[in-house]
């Protein structure tokens, strides 16, 4: 292996020093009853019926759509690098081929990648880009290629729930294969290519099935624990299927020993603890098992286990992700993530030394599943039109020049939007209307219709102590807590090394698995800070105690799509929840803070604004 020194993380140490305040339980105790009470009217407000939004040419009651704005940044579209012919990818290498699920706006694609292939000459190798093989108005997720390398299964959203659908890459045919309300994902072949194992949302809960690829029977149910059950990956010897489940009340690995004779056949695997654990995946012939974990210190790790010595502690293999073996173990890929960008790199497999075999590529769009196969037998595409790029998520607003000084007559009023100031600059309005639209389309209610802030005037001040500069500038946004405190937004927290962020996660309106995923990570209670308990207290809050049920959207996510940016927190966030600045985003379209200040104020107003702030 790469590393044979085994690596000890600490697990978290919460501080207790001072003992946490009665007072502070006692307002915690009244802001939940508060928003208990108080929100079914709030939700009536949310889920009202979208007015009119103003449009860049306003009425004479909405002021200033006609007036001049900075060069607009076009709309971003999905990079299409490359159009191949089928039969390009018949070329072999030692390393394989990927097939890559890849976020493009708020829709993702499959696409191939071979980022080594033999040069003709003998002199190394060189990489085919990637190479986009399905598109349309939905998303193709956590792609599996077949052992043969002929079908490729995945799951996608494409007929309205979220099911399995098996692409044949000899005609180009994609067939769904399961039919059901319920949410199924991450599909995983057996090595002879005849089953499907994969996970399902099964009466408010994961558990992982298994079917033969005719369906000539019923699904067999692999897992049927009250805890969740997930991410399942095949061996290559075939007797085992690793998974996550949190039945110890938090994420762990398992595998489900197929040879068992108990009804439960789930063993777990020794692990080292972790804020997230995540992919396990299998070499070829079975005997090591990697998968990824986010330490308690923020580092993104990747870890091997080795199933000829159960007994031992997991390796540390490196960093990364999502970690994927080619199929002789001589090349070990992974994905990077930091909190805006992902990365695909590689490292050699079975080394006795860290070493980089790729340098890491960036990718267009997030990551939504990877698989390795041999080869391909890509010889028809399917009737989507690979070269169809994703249509413009929201139209730049026109360039206009204009001579006016005042602030007022740069920004657009939304008469249908509860916030303080309910203003924003024309570039931002152009992007925040159709993000609003397409939540209320998603989570099926009108979560953006309240904001706690929009546009901040520079004379009135925001939190103390909190950068939340972007508000001045009519491109930022924070938006509504009430939700969170009724139980209908959950954030779950993201660390990268030093730094926090954090995912928000909005319940949808339906909950019969035509709106948004089920949830496969604890979120952050930052409610706990009031239970009483030192070390919840200085903490900043604590992990929850259960993963909330249901179906939810990913509304970080779908602010990125949109240009819509997260920020970090403050280092202090643990003892200043709005300090988290979880709530906080901002349309920046690459600017500094300094610049869009520009485009408001004379220079003379902003002196002292965002010298410290984050980009």
């Amino acid at each position: 292996m790469m590393n044979n020194d085994s690596t000890d993380f600490g697990q978290q140490k919460p501080a207790s020093r001072f003992p946490a305040n009665l007072i502070l339980v006692v307002i915690g105790a009244i802001l939940i009853i508060t928003a208990v009470v108080f929100y079914p009217d709030a939700s009536l407000r949310m889920n009202r019926q979208l007015d009119e939004e103003v449009m860049l040419t306003s009425s004479p009651e909405e002021s200033t759509a006609e007036k001049a704005t900075p060069t607009p940044t076009p709309a971003p579209t999905a990079r299409q690098e490359y159009t191949p012919t089928p039969e390009i990818f018949a070329n072999t290498s030692q390393f394989g081929i990927l097939v890559l699920s890849i976020r493009e706006g708020k829709d993702a694609h499959l696409f191939v990648y071979q980022p080594f292939l033999d040069n003709e000459n003998g002199s190394g190798y060189s990489a085919l880009p990637i190479t986009r093989i399905t598109s349309g108005p939905h998303q193709d997720i956590a792609p599996s290629i077949s052992p043969d390398g002929t079908k490729i299964a995945f799951s996608s959203n494409r007929d309205g729930p979220w099911d399995i659908y098996i692409f044949n890459l000899l005609s180009g045919e994609i067939r769904r294969y399961t039919e059901t309300q319920a949410y199924d994902g991450n599909p995983t072949w057996s090595p002879d290519g005849k089953w499907l194992a994969y996970e399902s949302y099964q009466i408010n809960n994961l558990d992982i099935l298994i079917q033969d690829l005719d369906q000539t029977s019923g699904p067999i149910s692999l897992t049927n624990h009250p805890a969740a059950d997930y991410a399942p990956n095949w061996s290559g010897q075939g007797r085992k299927i690793s998974f996550i489940s949190t039945r110890n009340g938090s994420q762990e690995i398992w595998y489900a020993d197929l040879d068992s004779p108990q009804d439960d056949k789930a063993v777990r695997v020794p692990g080292l603890p972790g804020m997230e654990i995540k992919h396990p995946t299998w070499t070829a012939d079975g005997r090591y098992l990697t998968w990824s974990v986010v330490t308690y210190e923020g580092n993104h790790t990747l870890l091997t286990w080795d199933s000829t010595h159960p007994e031992l502690d997991p390796i540390l293999t490196g960093s990364g992700d999502w970690p994927l073996w080619s199929g002789g173990g001589e090349i070990l890929y992974t994905a990077l993530n930091n909190p805006y960008d992902t990365y695909l790199t590689a490292y050699p497999g079975f080394q006795d030394q860290n070493q980089v075999m790729m340098p890491a590529v960036k990718l267009p769009g997030s990551l939504e599943g990877i698989s390795w196969a041999k080869q391909i037998s890509l010889a028809a595409l399917p009737d989507d039109d690979p070269d169809l790029k994703p249509t413009p998520l929201w139209k730049p607003a026109p360039h206009q020049e204009d001579s006016s000084s005042d602030t007022k007559d740069k920004l657009i009023q939304l008469r249908n939007l509860d916030a303080p100031s309910p203003y924003f600059i024309q570039d931002a309005l152009s992007t925040f209307s159709p993000l609003r639209q397409e939540t209320r389309n998603l989570a099926g209610w009108d979560f953006l219709s309240t904001l706690e802030n929009a546009y901040t005037p520079l004379d009135k001040p925001i939190e103390p102590g909190v950068n939340l500069d972007w508000l001045f500038t009519g491109r930022g946004m924070t938006i509504n807590d009430i939700p969170r405190l009724a139980g209908w937004l959950v954030v779950l927290k993201e660390d990268f090394g030093d730094q926090t962020f954090w995912r928000v996660y909005i319940r949808t309106s339906d909950q019969q698995g035509l709106q948004g995923k089920p949830l496969q990570r604890y979120p952050w209670d930052f409610n706990a800070r009031y239970s009483g308990n030192n070390a919840d207290y200085e903490n900043g809050g604590s992990i929850a105690q259960t993963i909330p049920a249901g179906y939810w959207l990913d509304f970080t996510e779908l602010a990125a799509a949109y240009g819509w940016k997260r920020f970090p927190s403050e280092t202090y966030w643990q003892f200043s929840e709005s300090a988290s600045r979880y709530q906080y985003f901002a349309f920046t379209q690459d600017l500094s803070l300094r610049t869009a200040l520009l485009q408001l104020y004379p220079l003379e107003s902003i002196q002292g604004l965002g010298k410290s702030a984050n980009p």
